[in-house]
């Protein structure tokens, strides 16, 4: 299977900016993953063309975390890629959820990337577009203040910036993302606290 045929069209065109996703029932989610084994199953036993579908599947939220972790398409179009071909290379590992699964690989791509770069703060480049229901003055007040918002949180470690963006920019709740990072709901509490304090005191210190 080739990376085109794995990956699909580009994601250049999303906004950094996400909806809070929809609440999902626990006999929804129960059958996701069923019809996600079963999928699975199909790509061992020869179908790869059945991993198109996991693919099409979580491409989208996935993608768009890497943007909110990353603030680069380029960058987050790439650890996508790179976490369904190490998804698909590994598929007969899955332990659990695989949505679970896919999503720890690709968190772990993007918390790789944060540590071995250096930044002052992230663009939002296709946010950034005039808005015609506020005034010029209002829009550079909104324009700076995204800016240092941006440079405070390019400060964050990287699991501290992961908690604030799981949390109060993609609106998971703490037992989602407790099972998508294989964590505890009162360890990420503390980690959104912490990530919410370091945040304050960065931009206090700016502002001051």
């Amino acid at each position: 299977m080739s990376e085109r045929k794995l990956w699909g069209a580009s994601h250049g065109g999303y906004r950094a900016d996400v909806q809070t996703p929809p609440q999902t029932l626990p006999a929804d989610i129960a059958e996701q993953a069923d019809v996600d084994a079963r999928s699975i199953a199909r790509v061992l036993a020869g179908d790869r063309e059945a991993f198109a579908v996991l693919v099409t599947k979580y491409s989208d939220p996935l993608y768009r975390h890497a943007l909110n972790m990353t603030g680069s398409p380029d960058v987050a179009e790439d650890i996508m890629q790179a976490s369904f071909i190490k998804a698909f290379s590994h598929l007969g590992e899955v332990r659990g959820r695989f949505d679970a699964w896919i999503f720890r690989i690709v968190a772990n791509g993007c918390k790789d990337w944060l540590k071995n770069i250096r930044r002052t703060h992230v663009s939002y480049e296709e946010d950034d577009q005039p808005s015609h229901l506020t005034t010029p003055d209002e829009e550079l007040d909104r324009s700076e203040l995204r800016v240092d918002l941006d440079w405070a949180l390019g400060q964050l470690s990287p699991s501290l910036r992961e908690a604030f963006v799981m949390k109060h920019v993609e609106g998971r709740s703490y037992e989602e993302m407790a099972e998508m990072l294989d964590s505890t709901v009162g360890a990420l509490k503390m980690r959104v606290h912490r990530a919410r304090e370091a945040l304050q005191a960065l931009l206090e210190e700016k502002y001051a």
